[in-house]
Protein backbone atom coordinates (compact mmCIF):
# COMPACT_ATOMS: atom_id res chain seq x y z
CA UNK A 1 0.00 0.00 0.00
CA UNK A 2 2.86 2.34 0.85
CA UNK A 3 4.51 1.64 -2.52
CA UNK A 4 1.29 2.50 -4.37
CA UNK A 5 0.94 5.76 -2.40
CA UNK A 6 4.55 6.71 -3.12
CA UNK A 7 4.04 6.07 -6.83
CA UNK A 8 0.92 8.23 -6.82
CA UNK A 9 2.76 11.14 -5.14
CA UNK A 10 5.60 10.99 -7.68
CA UNK A 11 3.08 10.99 -10.56
CA UNK A 12 1.23 14.02 -9.18
CA UNK A 13 4.51 15.94 -8.64
CA UNK A 14 5.61 15.27 -12.22
CA UNK A 15 2.30 16.57 -13.55
CA UNK A 16 2.65 19.75 -11.46
CA UNK A 17 6.18 20.33 -12.65
CA UNK A 18 5.16 19.82 -16.26
CA UNK A 19 2.29 22.25 -15.81
CA UNK A 20 4.66 24.81 -14.33
CA UNK A 21 7.09 24.50 -17.25
CA UNK A 22 4.33 24.84 -19.79
CA UNK A 23 3.09 27.98 -18.03
CA UNK A 24 6.61 29.59 -18.20
CA UNK A 25 6.87 28.92 -21.91
CA UNK A 26 3.64 30.78 -22.50
CA UNK A 27 4.92 34.09 -20.91
CA UNK A 28 4.96 36.94 -23.45
CA UNK A 29 8.09 39.08 -23.99
CA UNK A 30 7.38 42.74 -24.84
CA UNK A 31 9.50 44.24 -27.61
CA UNK A 32 9.53 48.04 -27.49
CA UNK A 33 9.72 50.10 -30.63
CA UNK A 34 11.25 53.20 -29.00
CA UNK A 35 14.64 53.71 -27.41
CA UNK A 36 17.22 56.38 -26.65
CA UNK A 37 20.49 56.97 -24.85
CA UNK A 38 19.64 57.94 -21.29
CA UNK A 39 23.05 58.23 -19.64
CA UNK A 40 26.69 58.71 -20.68
CA UNK A 41 29.69 58.75 -18.38
CA UNK A 42 33.46 58.41 -18.78
CA UNK A 43 35.74 56.55 -16.40
CA UNK A 44 39.43 57.15 -15.64
CA UNK A 45 41.37 58.98 -18.34
CA UNK A 46 45.01 59.90 -18.78
CA UNK A 47 46.46 63.33 -19.45
CA UNK A 48 49.92 64.50 -20.34
CA UNK A 49 51.52 67.31 -18.36
CA UNK A 50 54.72 69.27 -18.84
CA UNK A 51 57.06 70.43 -16.12
CA UNK A 52 60.16 72.58 -16.16
CA UNK A 53 63.38 71.29 -14.64
CA UNK A 54 65.34 73.15 -11.96
CA UNK A 55 67.41 74.87 -14.62
CA UNK A 56 64.26 76.72 -15.69
CA UNK A 57 64.83 75.83 -19.32
CA UNK A 58 64.45 72.10 -19.89
CA UNK A 59 60.92 70.74 -20.20
CA UNK A 60 59.86 67.16 -19.57
CA UNK A 61 56.51 65.42 -19.94
CA UNK A 62 54.76 62.94 -17.69
CA UNK A 63 51.37 61.21 -17.64
CA UNK A 64 48.80 61.16 -14.85
CA UNK A 65 45.41 59.47 -14.49
CA UNK A 66 42.31 61.23 -13.19
CA UNK A 67 38.63 60.49 -12.67
CA UNK A 68 36.70 61.88 -15.63
CA UNK A 69 33.42 60.72 -14.14
CA UNK A 70 32.95 64.04 -12.35
CA UNK A 71 32.54 65.79 -15.71
CA UNK A 72 28.84 65.62 -16.58
CA UNK A 73 27.70 64.81 -20.11
CA UNK A 74 24.48 66.31 -21.43
CA UNK A 75 22.22 64.43 -23.82
CA UNK A 76 20.30 66.66 -26.22
CA UNK A 77 17.54 64.38 -27.54
CA UNK A 78 16.36 66.95 -30.07
CA UNK A 79 19.75 67.57 -31.65
CA UNK A 80 20.84 63.98 -30.92
CA UNK A 81 24.04 65.29 -29.39
CA UNK A 82 26.00 63.99 -26.39
CA UNK A 83 28.64 66.39 -25.02
CA UNK A 84 30.34 67.71 -21.89
CA UNK A 85 29.75 71.46 -21.41
CA UNK A 86 32.62 71.66 -18.92
CA UNK A 87 35.66 70.70 -21.00
CA UNK A 88 38.10 68.05 -19.80
CA UNK A 89 41.56 69.25 -18.70
CA UNK A 90 44.13 70.17 -21.31
CA UNK A 91 46.33 67.24 -22.34
CA UNK A 92 43.63 64.60 -21.88
CA UNK A 93 43.91 61.55 -24.14
CA UNK A 94 40.38 60.65 -25.25
CA UNK A 95 41.51 58.03 -27.76
CA UNK A 96 41.42 55.26 -25.14
CA UNK A 97 38.35 55.87 -23.03
CA UNK A 98 36.08 53.57 -21.06
CA UNK A 99 32.49 54.77 -21.24
CA UNK A 100 29.37 53.77 -19.37
CA UNK A 101 26.39 54.19 -21.72
CA UNK A 102 22.79 53.40 -20.81
CA UNK A 103 19.84 53.01 -23.20
CA UNK A 104 16.08 53.08 -22.74
CA UNK A 105 14.12 49.83 -22.98
CA UNK A 106 17.27 47.78 -23.37
CA UNK A 107 18.14 49.20 -26.78
CA UNK A 108 21.25 47.80 -28.43
CA UNK A 109 24.13 50.31 -28.55
CA UNK A 110 26.45 50.36 -31.54
CA UNK A 111 29.44 52.59 -32.36
CA UNK A 112 29.51 53.79 -35.94
CA UNK A 113 33.11 54.27 -37.06
CA UNK A 114 34.19 55.05 -40.58
CA UNK A 115 36.26 52.39 -42.34
CA UNK A 116 39.15 53.05 -44.71
CA UNK A 117 36.82 53.55 -47.66
CA UNK A 118 34.64 56.03 -45.76
CA UNK A 119 31.76 53.63 -45.26
CA UNK A 120 30.01 52.78 -42.01
CA UNK A 121 31.68 50.25 -39.75
CA UNK A 122 29.40 49.22 -36.89
CA UNK A 123 30.89 47.89 -33.66
CA UNK A 124 28.78 46.60 -30.77
CA UNK A 125 29.32 48.55 -27.57
CA UNK A 126 30.83 46.69 -24.63
CA UNK A 127 31.25 48.47 -21.33
CA UNK A 128 34.83 47.32 -20.80
CA UNK A 129 36.02 48.14 -24.31
CA UNK A 130 38.40 51.04 -24.92
CA UNK A 131 36.76 53.55 -27.24
CA UNK A 132 38.18 56.39 -29.32
CA UNK A 133 36.51 59.75 -28.62
CA UNK A 134 39.39 61.92 -29.86
CA UNK A 135 37.11 62.96 -32.73
CA UNK A 136 33.33 63.39 -32.83
CA UNK A 137 31.92 59.85 -32.81
CA UNK A 138 28.58 58.55 -34.06
CA UNK A 139 26.65 56.26 -31.74
CA UNK A 140 23.49 54.32 -32.62
CA UNK A 141 20.94 52.75 -30.33
CA UNK A 142 18.54 50.22 -31.95
CA UNK A 143 15.13 49.37 -30.54
CA UNK A 144 14.37 45.83 -29.36
CA UNK A 145 12.52 44.97 -32.58
CA UNK A 146 15.54 46.08 -34.59
CA UNK A 147 13.22 48.08 -36.84
CA UNK A 148 14.62 51.57 -36.12
CA UNK A 149 17.48 53.39 -34.43
CA UNK A 150 18.50 56.80 -33.16
CA UNK A 151 21.96 58.08 -34.03
CA UNK A 152 23.81 60.49 -31.76
CA UNK A 153 27.02 62.44 -32.18
CA UNK A 154 29.30 62.13 -29.17
CA UNK A 155 31.64 65.09 -28.75
CA UNK A 156 34.16 64.98 -25.90
CA UNK A 157 35.31 68.56 -25.34
CA UNK A 158 38.88 69.09 -24.11
CA UNK A 159 40.50 72.39 -23.17
CA UNK A 160 43.17 73.36 -25.68
CA UNK A 161 45.21 75.38 -23.18
CA UNK A 162 46.23 74.98 -19.56
CA UNK A 163 44.14 76.91 -17.07
CA UNK A 164 47.14 78.82 -15.72
CA UNK A 165 48.61 79.82 -19.07
CA UNK A 166 48.79 83.58 -19.51
CA UNK A 167 49.50 84.55 -23.10
CA UNK A 168 50.02 88.22 -23.99
CA UNK A 169 49.23 90.03 -27.22
CA UNK A 170 50.59 93.41 -28.19
CA UNK A 171 48.73 95.69 -30.60
CA UNK A 172 50.44 98.74 -32.03
CA UNK A 173 48.53 102.02 -31.65
CA UNK A 174 50.26 104.73 -33.68
CA UNK A 175 48.12 107.45 -32.08
CA UNK A 176 49.83 106.78 -28.72
CA UNK A 177 53.36 107.51 -29.90
CA UNK A 178 53.39 111.04 -28.45
CA UNK A 179 51.64 110.15 -25.17
CA UNK A 180 53.82 110.14 -22.08
CA UNK A 181 52.51 109.27 -18.59
CA UNK A 182 49.26 107.32 -18.78
CA UNK A 183 46.26 105.97 -16.92
CA UNK A 184 43.81 103.31 -18.16
CA UNK A 185 40.28 102.89 -16.78
CA UNK A 186 37.39 100.60 -17.65
CA UNK A 187 33.97 102.17 -18.06
CA UNK A 188 30.86 100.19 -18.91
CA UNK A 189 32.85 97.45 -20.68
CA UNK A 190 35.02 99.87 -22.66
CA UNK A 191 38.62 100.86 -21.99
CA UNK A 192 39.77 104.49 -21.90
CA UNK A 193 43.38 105.68 -21.91
CA UNK A 194 44.35 109.17 -20.76
CA UNK A 195 47.86 110.58 -20.84
CA UNK A 196 50.06 113.62 -21.26
CA UNK A 197 51.02 115.15 -24.58
CA UNK A 198 52.61 118.58 -25.11
CA UNK A 199 51.88 119.62 -21.54
CA UNK A 200 48.21 118.64 -21.66
CA UNK A 201 46.02 115.59 -20.95
CA UNK A 202 44.34 113.94 -23.92
CA UNK A 203 42.10 110.89 -23.98
CA UNK A 204 41.57 107.83 -26.16
CA UNK A 205 38.57 105.51 -26.31
CA UNK A 206 38.64 101.87 -27.29
CA UNK A 207 37.06 101.06 -30.64
CA UNK A 208 37.30 97.30 -31.20
CA UNK A 209 41.07 96.66 -31.18
CA UNK A 210 42.10 100.31 -31.61
CA UNK A 211 42.27 103.39 -29.40
CA UNK A 212 40.82 106.50 -31.02
CA UNK A 213 41.59 110.00 -29.76
CA UNK A 214 38.72 111.76 -28.02
CA UNK A 215 37.67 115.38 -28.09
CA UNK A 216 38.98 117.85 -25.54
CA UNK A 217 42.24 118.70 -23.84
CA UNK A 218 42.79 119.15 -20.12
CA UNK A 219 45.46 120.25 -17.68
CA UNK A 220 48.69 118.25 -17.55
CA UNK A 221 47.88 116.33 -14.36
CA UNK A 222 44.18 115.69 -15.17
CA UNK A 223 44.93 112.14 -16.34
CA UNK A 224 45.80 111.17 -12.75
CA UNK A 225 42.27 112.08 -11.62
CA UNK A 226 40.24 110.01 -14.08
CA UNK A 227 37.84 107.57 -12.40
CA UNK A 228 34.79 105.68 -13.63
CA UNK A 229 31.51 104.76 -11.94
CA UNK A 230 28.27 103.33 -13.36
CA UNK A 231 28.96 104.27 -16.96
CA UNK A 232 30.28 107.75 -16.17
CA UNK A 233 33.82 109.14 -16.38
CA UNK A 234 35.00 111.80 -13.93
CA UNK A 235 38.12 113.97 -13.83
CA UNK A 236 39.42 117.11 -12.17
CA UNK A 237 40.49 119.98 -14.43
CA UNK A 238 41.35 123.57 -13.47
CA UNK A 239 39.47 123.50 -10.17
CA UNK A 240 36.33 121.79 -11.49
CA UNK A 241 34.98 118.25 -11.49
CA UNK A 242 33.88 117.18 -14.96
CA UNK A 243 31.70 114.25 -15.99
CA UNK A 244 31.20 112.40 -19.30
CA UNK A 245 29.40 109.34 -20.63
CA UNK A 246 31.62 108.81 -23.68
CA UNK A 247 34.85 110.76 -23.05
CA UNK A 248 34.03 113.23 -25.82
CA UNK A 249 31.43 115.51 -24.24
CA UNK A 250 32.14 116.75 -20.71
CA UNK A 251 29.86 118.61 -18.32
CA UNK A 252 30.88 120.48 -15.18
CA UNK A 253 29.61 118.84 -11.98
CA UNK A 254 30.89 121.65 -9.75
CA UNK A 255 34.01 123.10 -8.15
CA UNK A 256 36.48 120.81 -6.41
CA UNK A 257 35.98 122.52 -3.03
CA UNK A 258 39.32 121.41 -1.67
CA UNK A 259 39.59 118.09 -3.51
CA UNK A 260 43.18 117.55 -4.57
CA UNK A 261 42.80 114.17 -6.24
CA UNK A 262 40.03 111.81 -7.36
CA UNK A 263 41.27 108.36 -6.37
CA UNK A 264 38.58 105.87 -7.39
CA UNK A 265 35.02 104.66 -7.10
CA UNK A 266 32.94 101.73 -5.95
CA UNK A 267 29.55 100.94 -7.48
CA UNK A 268 27.99 103.42 -5.02
CA UNK A 269 30.43 106.21 -4.23
CA UNK A 270 33.28 108.27 -5.65
CA UNK A 271 36.33 108.79 -3.42
CA UNK A 272 38.81 111.65 -3.34
CA UNK A 273 41.67 113.13 -1.30
CA UNK A 274 41.69 116.52 0.38
CA UNK A 275 44.17 118.21 2.68
CA UNK A 276 42.07 116.89 5.59
CA UNK A 277 41.91 113.27 4.46
CA UNK A 278 39.47 111.16 2.38
CA UNK A 279 36.03 112.26 1.23
CA UNK A 280 33.30 110.43 -0.70
CA UNK A 281 30.25 111.34 -2.76
CA UNK A 282 27.11 109.23 -3.11
CA UNK A 283 25.39 111.66 -5.51
CA UNK A 284 27.73 111.68 -8.51
CA UNK A 285 30.06 114.33 -7.15
CA UNK A 286 27.48 116.94 -6.15
CA UNK A 287 28.20 116.75 -2.41
CA UNK A 288 31.09 115.24 -0.44
CA UNK A 289 31.31 113.70 3.03
CA UNK A 290 34.47 113.30 5.11
CA UNK A 291 35.49 109.69 5.87
CA UNK A 292 36.76 108.57 9.27
CA UNK A 293 40.38 107.40 9.54
CA UNK A 294 41.70 105.13 12.28
CA UNK A 295 45.22 106.58 11.99
CA UNK A 296 47.05 109.79 11.20
CA UNK A 297 46.14 111.33 7.84
CA UNK A 298 49.89 111.89 7.34
CA UNK A 299 50.08 108.19 6.44
CA UNK A 300 47.86 108.61 3.41
CA UNK A 301 49.63 108.03 0.06
CA UNK A 302 50.80 111.03 -1.91
CA UNK A 303 52.21 109.28 -5.00
CA UNK A 304 51.49 106.18 -7.11
CA UNK A 305 47.93 106.17 -5.76
CA UNK A 306 45.84 103.08 -6.55
CA UNK A 307 42.23 102.48 -5.50
CA UNK A 308 40.76 98.97 -5.71
CA UNK A 309 37.16 97.94 -5.08
CA UNK A 310 36.39 94.24 -4.45
CA UNK A 311 32.68 93.35 -4.06
CA UNK A 312 31.96 91.02 -1.17
CA UNK A 313 31.13 87.45 -2.13
CA UNK A 314 29.14 87.01 1.08
CA UNK A 315 27.25 90.23 1.79
CA UNK A 316 25.30 92.19 -0.80
CA UNK A 317 25.85 95.93 -1.06
CA UNK A 318 29.23 95.50 0.62
CA UNK A 319 32.68 96.23 -0.84
CA UNK A 320 36.24 95.94 0.33
CA UNK A 321 38.11 99.11 -0.63
CA UNK A 322 41.92 99.10 -0.72
CA UNK A 323 44.02 102.24 -1.13
CA UNK A 324 47.66 101.53 -2.04
CA UNK A 325 50.39 104.05 -2.80
CA UNK A 326 53.64 105.54 -1.60
CA UNK A 327 54.46 108.23 0.95
CA UNK A 328 57.97 109.49 1.60
CA UNK A 329 59.39 106.62 -0.41
CA UNK A 330 57.50 103.90 1.47
CA UNK A 331 54.50 101.78 0.50
CA UNK A 332 51.35 102.55 2.49
CA UNK A 333 48.08 100.62 2.46
CA UNK A 334 44.64 101.49 3.82
CA UNK A 335 41.46 99.43 3.78
CA UNK A 336 37.79 100.18 4.31
CA UNK A 337 34.69 97.97 4.43
CA UNK A 338 32.01 99.90 2.54
CA UNK A 339 28.50 98.87 3.57
CA UNK A 340 25.70 100.46 1.58
CA UNK A 341 22.69 98.94 3.30
CA UNK A 342 20.32 101.53 4.77
CA UNK A 343 20.95 100.32 8.33
CA UNK A 344 24.67 99.61 7.98
CA UNK A 345 27.23 101.11 10.35
CA UNK A 346 29.81 103.37 8.77
CA UNK A 347 33.30 101.84 8.97
CA UNK A 348 36.50 103.94 9.11
CA UNK A 349 39.51 103.56 6.85
CA UNK A 350 42.03 101.26 8.57
CA UNK A 351 45.77 101.77 8.14
CA UNK A 352 48.15 98.81 7.80
CA UNK A 353 51.04 99.73 10.12
CA UNK A 354 54.54 98.36 9.74
CA UNK A 355 54.72 94.99 11.47
CA UNK A 356 58.05 93.31 12.15
CA UNK A 357 56.31 89.93 12.22
CA UNK A 358 55.02 90.34 8.68
CA UNK A 359 57.84 89.19 6.41
CA UNK A 360 55.79 89.54 3.23
CA UNK A 361 54.82 93.18 2.90
CA UNK A 362 54.64 94.86 -0.49
CA UNK A 363 58.06 96.40 -1.29
CA UNK A 364 58.30 99.96 -2.53
CA UNK A 365 57.92 99.75 -6.30
CA UNK A 366 58.64 102.49 -8.78
CA UNK A 367 55.49 103.60 -10.65
CA UNK A 368 53.36 101.22 -8.55
CA UNK A 369 50.19 99.90 -10.24
CA UNK A 370 47.61 97.72 -8.41
CA UNK A 371 44.46 96.00 -9.71
CA UNK A 372 41.93 93.46 -8.46
CA UNK A 373 42.29 90.18 -10.33
CA UNK A 374 41.31 86.54 -9.86
CA UNK A 375 40.00 87.09 -6.30
CA UNK A 376 43.28 88.72 -5.34
CA UNK A 377 45.33 91.91 -5.75
CA UNK A 378 48.06 92.17 -8.37
CA UNK A 379 50.82 94.77 -7.95
CA UNK A 380 53.47 95.69 -10.48
CA UNK A 381 56.19 98.30 -10.77
CA UNK A 382 58.65 99.51 -13.38
CA UNK A 383 61.41 96.97 -13.89
CA UNK A 384 59.59 94.16 -12.04
CA UNK A 385 60.16 90.65 -13.33
CA UNK A 386 56.98 89.28 -11.76
CA UNK A 387 53.65 90.34 -10.31
CA UNK A 388 53.24 90.62 -6.55
CA UNK A 389 50.02 88.91 -5.39
CA UNK A 390 47.97 89.42 -2.24
CA UNK A 391 45.04 87.17 -1.34
CA UNK A 392 44.25 88.85 1.97
CA UNK A 393 43.29 92.39 0.91
CA UNK A 394 46.85 93.68 0.79
CA UNK A 395 48.14 92.43 4.13
CA UNK A 396 50.74 90.01 2.73
CA UNK A 397 52.33 89.84 -0.72
CA UNK A 398 54.31 87.20 -2.63
CA UNK A 399 55.91 87.15 -6.07
CA UNK A 400 53.81 85.06 -8.43
CA UNK A 401 54.88 82.41 -10.90
CA UNK A 402 51.32 81.98 -12.15
CA UNK A 403 50.74 85.43 -13.59
CA UNK A 404 53.40 86.06 -16.21
CA UNK A 405 54.43 89.36 -17.82
CA UNK A 406 54.76 90.48 -21.44
CA UNK A 407 58.12 89.73 -23.01
CA UNK A 408 60.80 92.32 -22.24
CA UNK A 409 58.52 94.22 -19.85
CA UNK A 410 61.18 94.40 -17.13
CA UNK A 411 63.90 95.35 -19.59
CA UNK A 412 61.87 98.31 -20.91
CA UNK A 413 62.23 100.10 -17.58
CA UNK A 414 59.50 102.63 -18.40
CA UNK A 415 56.56 104.02 -16.42
CA UNK A 416 53.33 102.36 -17.45
CA UNK A 417 49.58 102.18 -16.91
CA UNK A 418 47.69 99.02 -15.97
CA UNK A 419 44.02 98.16 -15.68
CA UNK A 420 41.59 95.32 -16.39
CA UNK A 421 38.26 95.09 -18.16
CA UNK A 422 35.04 93.29 -17.27
CA UNK A 423 36.22 90.18 -19.14
CA UNK A 424 39.31 89.73 -16.93
CA UNK A 425 41.67 91.03 -19.62
CA UNK A 426 44.64 92.98 -18.24
CA UNK A 427 45.82 96.05 -20.20
CA UNK A 428 49.38 97.38 -19.91
CA UNK A 429 50.74 100.34 -21.84
CA UNK A 430 54.22 101.84 -21.42
CA UNK A 431 54.91 105.56 -21.47
CA UNK A 432 55.88 106.80 -24.94
CA UNK A 433 55.22 103.38 -26.47
CA UNK A 434 52.73 102.67 -29.25
CA UNK A 435 51.98 99.17 -27.97
CA UNK A 436 49.09 98.15 -25.73
CA UNK A 437 49.56 94.73 -24.18
CA UNK A 438 46.58 92.54 -23.31
CA UNK A 439 46.80 89.31 -21.31
CA UNK A 440 44.53 87.03 -19.34
CA UNK A 441 44.96 83.91 -17.24
CA UNK A 442 43.37 81.29 -19.49
CA UNK A 443 40.78 79.86 -17.10
CA UNK A 444 39.24 83.31 -16.53
CA UNK A 445 38.36 83.45 -20.20
CA UNK A 446 36.53 80.13 -20.20
CA UNK A 447 32.77 80.19 -20.35
CA UNK A 448 31.07 79.73 -17.01
CA UNK A 449 28.92 76.64 -17.47
CA UNK A 450 25.68 76.19 -15.56
CA UNK A 451 26.03 72.96 -13.59
CA UNK A 452 22.99 73.14 -11.31
CA UNK A 453 19.38 73.49 -12.33
CA UNK A 454 16.48 74.15 -9.97
CA UNK A 455 13.62 74.23 -12.47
Amino acid sequence: MIKKLLSFVIMVSAVCLLSSCLKDNNDEVTYYEDTAVTAFKLATLKRQLTTTAKDGVTDSSYTVAYNAGKYAFYIDQNLKLIYNPDSLPCGTDASKAIASITSKNGGVIVLNYKNKTGGDSLVYYKQKDSLDFSMPTHLRVYNMKNTAYREYTVKVNIHQQMGDEMPWNGSSQDALSAVGMRKIVENNGKMFLFGTSNGQTIGFGQNNDSFVQLNGQFSADAYQNVVAMKGLLYLVDNGNILRSTDGNTWNTVGPTNGITRLIGASDSKIYALTAAGIVSSADNGATWVANDLDDDKANLPTENINFVCIPSQVNSKTNSLILVGTHNGKTVIWRKVEENDANAQNQPWAFYPQDSYNQHTLPTLQNLQVIAYDNALLALGTGCKAFYVSKDDGLTWLESKTYTLPDNFAAAGKPFAMSRNDKNMIYISLSGDTKVWTGRIARLGWKDIQKKFTE
